[in-house]
């Protein structure tokens, strides 16, 4: 330990420091926290609509066809 941090009150000062920056962090972290979960919740159910409409597309019959669960069993 050097001499500028050896004297209590300089420790004490250390201390304090760290314990506002860790307070600091947490209610940074509180105030991030919330907006990302919100926007993964939203990026998912954007990629889960995208993926649901590409699918649906691929398999819709054309202008005039219809299902039928033979057609639908056949090229499954």
């Amino acid at each position: 330990m050097t001499a500028a941090f050896a004297t209590p009150a300089a420790q004490v000062c250390i201390f304090l420091l760290g314990c506002a920056v860790i307070h600091a962090a947490r209610a940074h972290a509180d105030l991030i926290t919330r907006p990302l979960a919100v926007a993964a919740v939203a990026a998912a159910v954007l990629v889960l609509l995208v993926a649901s409409l590409v699918a649906s597309r691929d398999q819709a019959p054309e202008d005039g066809e219809t299902f039928d669960a033979v057609a639908v069993y056949g090229a499954s």
